[in-house]
């Protein structure tokens, strides 16, 4: 049994986030929804968003169950609307989930489907995911070291990309828009296969800080979307159940997919790759000219340019090298940084008449589950830096005049 925790600890890296203690304000005033398959804890005031979200959760715990499996677990779900950011998660140790109810500021890489609504699909299919998943080996090893055995095992037998790329791809099913639908959400995988740049799959698995690789997201929802259309809806609940019971024990996502699907897994990820670069056409218009240099092992972004008076372009460059910064560039391509970004949300900012504004990130000092926007104005010519509406809930400022 000890070497098989040594594997285990060996070869699974997860993530491990300290207890987060003095999260909420002891002002907040806290209700529940308690019902057989969900219990939605929210303060008070969101009454009517916890209701819609505890009837989307029922609808979606009784809608297509073959594709993973018919297990449910109820579950515990808060919402944190004290928050700036966008985000949600299921966990287990405890088995809990959070939503943060802020809802993005950019429709371009969420959709405009209600945020609620939206965090419902995602999220309750990670809910079925590990209901579905607490078997054969991962099932002893919850009994041996609880939830966090479970986790540990899962996280060992299926890959990252499958959770994020399946509850992905059920948004997409469930919702009138979804990731799936977005241009964005494919554009990087589109780019490359159109560019002729075929990664094989570690690469695409592990990521790069030399070269663009599109996030564990992209990847999942595309392969979990063409194993469904090839293969049937079942085919992945087929080979999760296995890889979840380590059927077999070594490498058991990839032989699982080889057994029900009779390939090896390189081959089906290239087959996946290949199917959706003869989706994609190749952009009619190639008279584009670039004012940028591509830099060697770098990835750079050019964010929202603006024109200026003097005939440079502000633009807001990031990379993998850098910290985020705005920047003036030439006609001729040379550029001329100006000024730091602090931290923030979001990337948006707004310019005009020679000064830019951005919502920047502020903590709260005493409560983690608390945090605000702070407004910065930046003159470009002066180099003053003005902070207004501090602590406030600010997004997308603009500049009028």
């Amino acid at each position: 049994m000890r070497s098989i925790y040594f594997f285990l600890l060996f070869f699974v890296s997860i993530e491990i986030n300290a207890q987060e203690f003095g999260g909420n304000t002891p002002s907040t005033k806290w209700r529940q929804i308690n019902t057989d398959t969900v219990r939605v804890v929210y303060p008070e005031g969101m009454e009517k968003s916890a209701k819609q979200v505890a009837e989307w959760v029922h609808v979606l715990q009784a809608k297509d169950l073959s594709s993973l499996g018919g297990k449910t677990r109820k579950i515990s779900l808060v919402f944190q609307n004290q928050n700036t950011f966008s985000n949600a998660y299921v966990g287990l140790a405890p088995w809990r989930s959070e939503f943060y109810n802020t809802a993005p500021q950019d429709p371009f890489i969420l959709g405009a489907t209600d945020w609620n609504k939206n965090l419902a699909i995602h999220e309750y299919r990670h809910v079925q995911q590990y209901s579905n998943f607490n078997k054969g080996f991962s099932h002893v090893a919850s009994i041996l070291l609880g939830q966090q055995g479970q986790a540990l095992a899962n996280a060992a037998a299926i890959p990252d990309w499958f959770f994020e790329g399946d509850a992905v791809y059920n948004e997409t099913l469930h919702s009138n828009q979804g990731r799936g639908r977005l241009p964005l959400f494919q554009a990087g995988f589109q780019s490359l296969l159109l560019a002729d740049k075929k990664y094989n799959y570690q690469q695409l698995r592990n990521g790069s800080l030399r070269f663009y690789t599109p996030n564990h997201y992209s990847l999942g929802y595309l392969l979990v979307a063409y194993g469904r259309k090839m293969y049937g809806n079942d085919i992945w609940q087929k080979i999760t159940s296995d890889a979840a019971a380590y059927k077999p024990f070594f490498y058991p996502f990839q032989n699982a997919l080889k057994k029900h699907t009779g390939k090896k897994f390189e081959q089906f990820y290239q087959d996946a790759m290949g199917f959706y670069q003869t989706q994609w056409k190749q952009p009619s218009d190639s008279s584009v000219q670039w004012i940028t240099a591509l830099e060697k092992n770098n990835v750079t972004d050019y964010l929202y340019p603006y024109p200026t008076a003097t005939g440079a372009t502000l633009v807001l460059k990031k990379s993998y090298k850098k910290i985020p910064a705005f920047y003036l560039i030439q006609p001729d391509g040379k550029e001329q940084r100006i000024a730091t970004k602090q931290i923030a949300v979001d990337d948006q900012y707004s310019y005009n008449n020679g000064r830019l504004v951005y919502a920047a990130y502020q903590p709260d000092a005493r409560w983690g589950n608390r945090d605000f926007n702070q407004l910065v104005l930046f003159d470009i010519a002066t180099g003053n830096t003005e902070i207004i509406a501090a602590k406030s809930r600010y997004f997308s400022p603009d500049i009028a005049h």
